[in-house]
């Protein structure tokens, strides 16, 4: 399976740890050893907008499957009808709106490579768009650090003899560390956040490198802290790392990270292993295996 285009769309509005500090009067030093983030991105567009801002610039000539991939879910009409019509798409066999919170783009990954070995799907559309700007807490510290805007729209094919690899872990006794208040705002505790994460990637990443080859590790960005902490285990696997310059993009990370170590240009997904934590708390990853082994 590879990725054939790809194409990002980040907001200009910048906000940066020197605002965030004045606002909630603490240091830019400390905003920073706590995220490893400098800057964070606001978008005044909606997920949708800012979705067909990043797959206008795609050739879409023969795609017939869309997934919409997002926390916030469309109302009553699928983005993947708007996207059909928006785009002017000449043919749709297949459309889905995927929203699994921060796994979401992984899990897209996932019911992509079913339909391409059932050949619902030939090529196939996915978008990514994150607006999690709008779901923080004006006065919540812990949040409004962390979180951030973009959109990612890949073309994905499936020419080669791989097929994917999918494990899920759920761990039941953090289902409040990561979660929606009553007023549709993300809590969060941070620190058991931080365990959950450190210990479950690392869980994960085992449980594969016992059958693979080394794989670029192409994790989550949650946090600065919690990818140090996962590499330190796994010294001699690449990991990839843009959390720095973007924050937590949610669903948006891993492909924004493969779009800004890659740019537009064909990317061999056999090579990766992507990991994600959500809310729930979920750990979900994939990576491909030739289907002759």
């Amino acid at each position: 399976m590879i990725i054939s285009q790809i194409n990002a769309f980040v907001p200009e509005k910048i906000l940066d740890n020197k605002t965030l500090s004045k606002k909630f009067n603490v240091s830019e030093e400390w905003i920073y050893k706590r995220t490893g983030i400098k800057k964070r991105y606001i978008s005044d567009m909606d997920v949708f907008q800012m979705g067909i801002n990043a797959a206008s610039s795609l050739n879409l000539d023969g795609v017939d499957t869309i997934l919409f991939v997002s926390s916030i879910g469309a109302h009553y009409v699928p983005f993947y009808v708007r996207v059909f019509e928006k785009l002017k798409l000449k043919k749709l066999h297949y459309g889905i709106d995927i929203s699994n919170g921060f796994v979401g783009f992984i899990t897209a990954l996932h019911v992509a490579d079913v339909m391409f070995r059932e050949n619902i799907a030939n090529k196939i559309l996915i978008i990514v768009s994150e607006r999690l700007s709008e779901l923080v807490e004006d006065k919540d510290i812990n949040t409004a650090i962390l979180f951030s805007d973009a959109s990612v729209a890949m073309i994905l094919e499936n020419h080669d003899n791989y097929i994917c690899d999918h494990k899920v872990m759920y761990d039941p006794n953090y289902l409040d560390a990561l979660n929606i208040n009553e007023n549709k705002k993300i809590i969060m505790d941070g620190k058991r956040v931080y365990k959950f994460a450190v210990n479950n990637m690392k869980k994960i990443i085992n449980k594969y490198i016992e059958n693979y080859e080394k794989k670029i590790i192409v994790p989550h960005q949650a946090n600065k802290r919690i990818l140090e902490s996962v590499k330190k285990s796994f010294n001699d696997l690449e990991f990839l790392d843009i959390i720095e310059d973007y924050g937590n993009t949610g669903a948006v990370s891993i492909p924004l990270t493969l779009f800004k170590t890659y740019g537009n240009s064909k990317i061999q997904l056999k090579d990766h292993l992507l990991i994600s934590v959500g809310g729930g708390m979920t750990t979900s990853a994939i990576t491909w295996r030739c289907i002759d082994e």
